[in-house]
């Protein structure tokens, strides 16, 4: 299957409660979605730059569609972030902020931390820590 595809017999989760995911085989970036109550939660693994951003944003916009509350991005398991992908985060930052809401960076890798120290971008995002129980 492929990011744009539905299967024509698929059935629409509510998506207020669904998980929605795209992992795909070939793909360097897989993305799995899950609306909680207050938030949403989207899980990034692989590989955020020039060739996957576009994919992330398509899918954040259909995420931003129906979220209550803040956006909580995941990104523990990235292996590799670009500045392409640091303008997506931004762009993020940027639309959830108008609207009253947070975007929220959770889990960064030590890689990840340091590019946000380095662009100064830990004075911006809200990041947490991953979880230490587990």
């Amino acid at each position: 299957m492929v990011p744009d595809a539905t299967p024509s017999d698929a059935v629409a989760p509510d998506p207020k409660t669904a998980a929605v995911g795209m992992f795909l085989e070939e793909s360097p970036l897989q993305v799995l979605v899950s609306h909680r109550k207050d938030h949403a939660y989207v899980v990034l693994a692989g590989e955020l730059d020039g060739a996957t951003a576009p994919f992330l944003m398509r899918t954040l916009v259909d995420v931003n569609a129906t979220l209550e509350g803040d956006l909580v991005l995941d990104i523990g398991q990235l292996s590799f972030i670009d500045s392409t992908g640091l303008s997506v985060f931004v762009s993020q930052h940027k639309k959830l902020s108008a609207k009253g809401q947070r975007l929220v960076i959770h889990g960064p890798t030590a890689m990840a931390l340091r590019l946000f120290q380095i662009t100064g971008l830990v004075e911006v995002f809200t990041i947490e820590a991953p979880d230490e129980s587990g």
